[in-house]
């Protein structure tokens, strides 16, 4: 969580450190001072093209200011600058809904948050980190997926997606049951943790009891700070911005996780690729007699995905 307030302006923040920063972070400040309300409205590829920097200079820089990721520190900008032409987020779509919204303004600040999200999510995502941990995914001789709360739907969905593909995985959302399944794993095991606080205590037992049994362990968490994240060998950042308790944070962290999932979920499949598409032939033929047949005789959505 980032450790950053608001009352501070981040844009003094930036001024005040900036004679101690590396030199690459220097070139970086020095942009975001000169037009901070462009620069929340870039993307981080976007600002390290700029910049000539690495997204992850980027992301060291963020963390400098005490700050969570990107994500964060263009909301900040935003907030500070005042001026970015319409583009900030209470701009576009505010940053809760009301009792008084009509379902219409309920269904647009819904759409708006969640594109505003998964692109923050992707954006902010270490694709390195992503090839490493489907790496051990694909090559896994169980995997274990868990996530409790709101967290425990996406571990679910996750654990699916792996399964139709032929990755033998679990899913636990019972602490007891997972912390068995976990005192179970051996070498060659890959435990995946879901926590968008990277705070709960029953997921950091998990990540430590796996990794005492030498199993492997990736987390998929908001906070790369977290004692989840640290725990765990692997660390996917989902950049959702802590927005002060907004009721529509748990839906949007949810779809972050999702959009990471799915990354991860596509670099697995392409490292089993002949596994993968035998499991998908093999599982939509064993649908297929229950499938409802349309007017022209074709059978109505064959991805057993939707099933």
């Amino acid at each position: 969580m980032s450790t950053y307030q608001p009352s501070s302006g981040i844009i003094e923040r930036i001024r005040g450190l900036l004679p101690t920063m590396p030199d690459a972070q220097r070139s970086l400040a020095e942009l975001v001072l000169g037009d901070p309300a462009a620069v929340a409205r870039m993307t981080i590829v976007e600002l390290a093209e700029q910049c000539g920097v690495s997204t992850g200079t980027i992301t060291r820089f963020c963390r400098a200011l005490g700050m969570n990721g990107y994500a964060a520190l263009r909301i900040a900008l935003a907030s500070d600058s005042g001026r970015i032409g319409g583009g900030t987020w209470a701009a576009h779509i505010g940053t809760d809904v009301t009792e008084g919204d009509d379902i219409r303004q309920v269904a647009n600040v819904i759409s708006a948050n969640i594109g505003h999200v998964v692109a923050e999510a992707i954006a902010n995502l270490d694709l390195a980190v992503v090839e490493r941990a489907a790496s051990l995914l694909a090559a896994a001789r169980r995997v274990v997926v868990f996530g409790v709360g709101g967290s425990a739907t996406t571990a679910l969905g996750f654990q699916q997606l792996l399964y139709q593909i032929g990755v033998p995985a679990w899913v636990y959302t019972d602490a007891h049951m997972a912390l068995t399944g976990a005192a179970l794993m051996t070498r060659g095991d890959v435990l995946v943790a879901v926590s968008h606080s990277g705070r709960t205590r029953e997921v950091c037992d998990l990540v430590a009891e796996a990794r005492s049994h030498g199993a492997r362990t990736i987390a998929i968490t908001n906070d790369l700070a977290s004692p989840v994240a640290r725990r765990a060998e692997l660390a996917l950042a989902t950049a959702v911005f802590e927005m002060g308790g907004s009721s529509t944070e748990n839906i949007l962290a949810r779809h972050a996780q999702l959009a990471v999932l799915d990354v991860l979920y596509i670099a697995i499949a392409q490292r089993t690729f002949e596994q993968t598409r035998e499991a998908i032939a093999v599982a939509t033929e064993a649908v297929r007699p229950y499938k409802i047949v349309d007017a022209a005789g074709g059978v109505d959505s064959a991805d057993v995905r939707h099933t």
